[in-house]
């Protein structure tokens, strides 16, 4: 003979917790966009858009430089989709900047030594070692 007890069950309504620390603020609407990587991207490179799809720009690159969407937040693979930042502040702590002028480099990468061949494409500036701020200006042709 089997004694078998019934299970008991217990319901609580659950509480909202406290609230947690307030994050660090997003970019403002419209100023970072999420596109798909048309290849292989880092993060915080420069990129255009072409087709639906972004790729690394080169200030040498003539077909492709005035189409700069802005720089990327985040890394993907061809295919994947990645965050591009347009406008406003941009921090990242392995920088070291000095404040002053960032143009576009080679492959999308940053630099603040002017270019003297190619297209001078002024991204921002600068504003402490780890913060810079984008406003991107026209391509100016240094050929």
């Amino acid at each position: 003979m089997s004694l078998q007890q019934p299970e008991a069950h217990s319901t609580t309504v659950g509480e909202q917790g406290p609230p947690g620390p307030q994050g660090i603020p997003g970019p403002a609407g419209g100023a970072a966009v999420e596109r798909v990587a048309g290849e292989t991207l880092s993060a915080l490179r420069a990129v255009y858009e072409l087709d639906g799809q972004v790729f690394a720009l080169d200030y040498r690159d003539a077909s492709a430089i005035y189409l700069l969407l802005g720089l990327t937040l985040t890394a993907a693979a061809a295919g994947g989709h990645i965050n591009v930042q347009r406008s406003g502040p941009l921090d990242d702590a392995a920088w070291d900047w000095t404040p002053g002028p960032v143009w576009l480099g080679a492959d999308g990468a940053l630099t603040q030594v002017a270019p003297v061949d190619g297209f001078s494409v002024l991204l921002g500036a600068a504003v402490s070692a780890s913060r810079l701020i984008l406003n991107f200006q026209q391509p100016i042709s240094m050929g």
